[in-house]
């Protein structure tokens, strides 16, 4: 849709013979250079030649990066940027051995997770609220990781960096909560012939294999391409559970005269996981009330359990330079992915509607029942991003000023599972509901001596399937505004028009459209002082929201609500050293909810829907500390403290206090050739909601919240240059061993986290 607009206001559609996507980069490449043109002809100007690094972020060895433009789409220091932005670079990925996007953000400051199963359902928190937002280069990506989305099978070794927003972030596009943006950057092409390769041996059978090579096409480097490949096979600690990753990202990059840069490439990220789990997969208590204590090995999945997601996005882009300063950037992407479920694991569960739970063990290996789901699912994403950025010269002053429209339209295929339409069954028993079993009808004899054997799913595809489509489109104005010498004023402005609706088809094909959200205009602006008091610190305040449509949701008078907004304040002080090598920021915010719906209890009289009513949401409040880069000579540090109260909730699930460090150090004189370091991360406890609770026989639970202790866990890195292309590297991570939980309470079960591992790995560049 998107892509045929745009060929279409370009150049004509038949002159196009190329398939959509090839079409669509070419279309974006014409307007551009045509752009460039009327520029030059209506004012004769030089053009400075636009380096392949004018949108890269040089790094070098480094645990930070002198600028970020996540925040407000402009090219700031993060020193002026009047929120707080937290970078991940790829030295820290490398010295922290980071492989997937959990690895990231369970090393970031203010971010905190929990697990919904061992295959990659993880929910990302910040600030009190979920994180929806990930973007890749600029564009909103499906990065939930639901049954559906494709953020389980993010690999880091196909990026170069990471960037969190956290707070609201509205003005580039995402809906969501004010909790943060998670942006990822992928690697490019230079000029210069170079390339890594590195294997990893590690724990639990671990194996993993990345090659990195940069390719120049021309003698200068004005055409040159990159390909990365990456692939793991490993097992884990848990019994019969596996897991294999294969990524590529294949990047072509070409300089069109001097002021024009156009990219393309394909990326492909494929995760399957064995053994895996629905739900939590260890059990708190025994059916008598008392602690299980079972060991961390403990994965009481059927043999045929497992999880399979890939994705497949085609890009492209062209950079351009205008004159004076001036520039533009057209982009636009697809993305394609499937999901396949189909887990078996032994948990307690509702046994029926309306007769409570079973599955609950007991130690003598009775109690245990099998609950099961099936699941397919496709997507497909269009993105679309033309942003223009350049100087301006006003009232004796310059500011910057950057204008742009982005947007995507997405389709989520679930295909239907159920007894009704024949296509879903275990050993002939009908389904709880749906594709579902729960903890009646799959028995377990003996759950002790049970090896994963079970009679598996029998299922097949139908017509019959649910399509959601959404749209989100928006135009945006922001800029830097110099107000005298040492304070500015950045300010700015989305509108975004937004809507979804659901498309039912009958195992016979025929479609129905279902209720949709209607077409919701939503306006977020952004504004944020910052004031330079000193040479190497800036003071700042900043406000800005973020939007999130709620569906088919009306008031008494038969309308629909307005989406729920999230606002965000914040202030805080920065200071930058070396450069931009060396940056710290202290932040205070507060963020709320506003319009959440609430059901009344009521029923419209007239189209029998239920009527619900705005209310105020969650809210929180809290400060951050955070100080990342080069201390000195060799010694990379990056640490970051947060304190966190959440209100509105009848617990914290989120921990008051958060603490994340990591320290590297190249160790001076005849030691140079080794750098040690280390870190940890440290967090307070939590209290959980349970579900049932604490079984007290009769059918009574202990539905109290849950609480959970905190804990900390301790890691260290060595690494060895044997010579100039060559390295060794030695990581271990929870040094200590300690037993923690990444889900605890979800239906009266837990998940453990990583217990000790070691890896080992050798890295060459050339």
């Amino acid at each position: 849709m998107i892509a045929d607009a745009l060929c279409r206001a370009g150049q004509p559609r038949a002159a196009l013979p190329c398939p959509r996507l090839l079409a669509l980069a070419i279309c974006l490449a014409l307007p551009a250079v045509a752009l460039a043109d009327t520029v030059s002809e209506a004012q004769p100007t030089t053009l400075d030649a636009l380096e392949v690094t004018a949108r890269r972020i040089s790094q070098a060895d480094s645990y930070t990066l002198p600028a970020s433009s996540a925040a407000t789409g402009l090219d700031l220091s993060l020193r002026q940027t009047p929120q707080s932005v937290t970078t991940v670079t790829r030295q820290q990925m490398d010295d922290l051995q980071i492989e997937s996007i959990n690895d990231v953000l369970t090393s970031t400051t203010g971010i905190t997770t929990y697990s919904l199963d061992n295959a990659g359902r993880t929910t990302f928190r910040a600030r009190g609220f979920d994180i929806g937002n990930f973007k890749v280069d600029g564009m909103l990506v499906n990065g939930q990781t639901s049954f559906s989305g494709g953020g389980a099978a993010l690999n880091m070794d196909l990026y170069d960096h990471v960037q969190v927003v956290r707070g609201a972030n509205g003005l580039l596009g995402g809906t969501g909560d004010p909790s943060a943006t998670v942006y990822l950057e992928r690697k490019r092409p230079t000029r210069e012939f170079g390339g890594a390769a590195a294997l990893t041996v590690g724990s639990h059978d671990k194996r993993r294999l990345m090659g990195d090579i940069n390719l120049p096409l021309s003698a200068d480097g004005r055409v040159r391409s990159r390909v990365v490949i990456s692939a793991e096979d490993s097992e884990t600690f848990r019994q019969r559970e596996d897991i294999q990753r294969l990524a590529g990202l294949a990047s072509l990059e070409a300089d069109l005269g001097a002021s024009t840069v156009v990219n393309l490439g394909v990326q492909y990220e494929k995760t399957r996981n064995g053994g895996a789990s629905w739900g939590s997969n260890v059990p708190i208590w025994w059916a008598d009330g008392s602690r299980a204590q079972l060991p961390r090995s403990t994965n009481p999945a059927a043999n045929w359990s497992l999880a399979k997601r890939d994705s497949t996005t085609v890009f492209g882009s062209v950079e351009q330079l205008l004159g004076a300063g001036w520039k533009l950037r057209v982009a636009a992407s697809h993305d394609s992915g499937e999901s396949y479920t189909n887990y078996g694991v032994a948990k307690v569960n509702n046994a029926a509607r309306g007769q409570g739970f079973a599955g609950f063990w007991n130690p003598d290996g009775s109690g245990a029942f099998l609950n099961a789901i099936h699941s397919e699912a496709e997507t497909g994403r269009d993105n679309l991003d033309i942003s223009v950025s350049g100087p301006l010269q006003l009232f004796g002053r310059e500011h910057q000023l950057m204008a742009g429209f982005n947007g995507y339209r997405s389709e989520t295929t679930d295909y239907t599972f159920s007894a009704a339409l024949g296509n879903c069954t275990i050993a002939g028993v009908t389904p709880w509901s749906g594709c579902q079993y729960r903890a009646v009808g799959l028995p377990i004899a003996n759950w002790r001596t049970w090896d994963g054997s079970y009679a598996g799913f029998e299922t097949f595809r139908t017509a019959a399937r649910n399509k959601t489509i959404t749209e989100n489109l928006g135009g945006y104005l922001a800029g830097r505004f110099s107000l005298v010498d040492d304070l500015a004023l950045v300010a700015g402005t989305r509108i975004s028009n937004y809507k979804t609706y659901v498309q039912a088809y009958t195992r016979d094909n025929a479609r129905t459209r279902g209720p949709g959200s209607g077409e919701q205009q939503v306006v977020n602006p952004y504004a944020g002082l910052v004031w330079d008091f000193a040479p190497n610190y800036s003071a700042y305040v900043s406000y800005t929201d973020v939007f999130s449509p709620q569906g088919n949701v009306r008031d008494a008078n038969d309308s629909l609500l307005d989406p729920v907004t999230g606002k965000s304040h914040e202030a805080g002080i920065k200071g930058e050293w070396l450069d931009g090598g060396l940056n710290a920021a202290l932040a205070v915010f507060r963020n709320a909810q506003n319009n959440v719906a609430e059901n009344t209890g009521e029923v419209h009289p007239e189209t029998g829907l239920a009527i619900y009513r705005a209310v105020d949401g969650v809210k929180s409040k809290g400060a951050d500390l955070e100080i990342s880069g080069r201390l000195a000579q060799g010694l990379n540090v990056y640490a970051g403290y947060t304190w966190l109260q959440v209100d509105g909730l009848s617990y914290q699930q989120d921990p008051r206090h958060l603490l994340r460090l990591n320290v590297a150090w190249t160790l001076p004189g005849a030691w140079s050739r080794l750098t040690v370091g280390g870190g940890l991360s440290a967090q307070s406890g939590t209290v959980m909601s349970t579900n049932p609770g604490r079984p007290l026989g009769n059918g009574q639970y202990d539905a109290s919240n849950l609480p959970m202790g905190g804990y900390t866990l301790t890691n260290l890195m060595a690494r060895y240059e044997l010579s100039e292309h060559v390295q060794l590297a030695l990581n271990i991570n929870n040094l200590t061993d300690k037993i923690y939980y990444t889900q605890y309470g979800f239906y009266d079960g837990l998940i453990f986290g990583e217990p000790r591992s070691t890896t080992f790995t050798i890295r060459a560049r050339f």
